[in-house]
């Protein structure tokens, strides 16, 4: 993947909540050279990835989570699964994410029309960190389902080593939802070996 606008804007917006993190979570002693080795090493993941296709609705998704394991990959120490979700959590959470996550485009006619369309054609993606998906409307336009066959997040955490913090990010589509007023329900993950990851959505505004 080439380090262009999307991937250089992705690092500047959250190089600072990252290190951030990093004092109020994480036992380093050093943060700012955590943070300079994985700016470098952000890029080295990256270019390791394939291209995603233009207008990608998970660019963003495969970017964080790209930050997430240099930061993951340039500590002193090694984190269990829980203190890497606090950490994720904690770092994702500034004003450009919650402003994201407070779109409710899903939730209207078009946007749901969007999203369907999109799952449609994540069929034809042949790209490994990519995300296949179908999508279900609910009892209302604030409900659906969407079941995702393929995760690129699996792929290129188990790609670095790091299988074991999977489970952290998953646990922030829990979060995400409660930006945007929405209940989560998951059953499966492809991440603890199931069929698919099943995630419910129910908007309550």
């Amino acid at each position: 993947m080439r380090y262009g606008l999307m991937q250089r804007a992705m690092w500047a917006a959250f190089q600072k909540s990252f290190k951030a993190a990093i004092h109020t979570v994480l036992d380093e002693n050093d943060a700012d050279g955590v943070i300079r080795r994985a700016k470098k090493k952000y890029r080295e993941i990256l270019n390791s990835v394939d291209e995603f296709d233009k207008g990608s609705r998970f660019l963003t998704n495969i970017l964080s989570c790209a930050m997430l394991s240099a930061v993951l990959l340039c500590t002193e120490k090694r984190y269990d699964v829980e203190t890497v979700r606090i950490y994720y959590k904690t770092a994702m959470d500034n004003k450009i994410m919650r402003k994201a996550a407070a779109s409710e485009r899903d939730y209207t006619e078009k946007g749901r029309a969007r999203l369907k369309a999109f799952a449609e054609k994540s069929h034809g993606i042949t790209n490994p960190y990519d995300w296949k998906f179908t999508v279900e409307d609910g009892g209302t336009i604030n409900q659906y389902t969407a079941t995702f066959y393929t995760c690129g997040i699996c792929t290129l955490m188990n790609q670095l080593g790091l299988s074991e913090y999977i489970p952290a990010m998953c646990a922030f589509d829990y979060d995400m939802a409660g930006m945007n007023h929405t209940k989560f329900m998951r059953e499966f993950t492809l991440a603890a070996g199931g069929p698919y990851c099943d995630c419910h959505y129910d908007h309550s505004r």
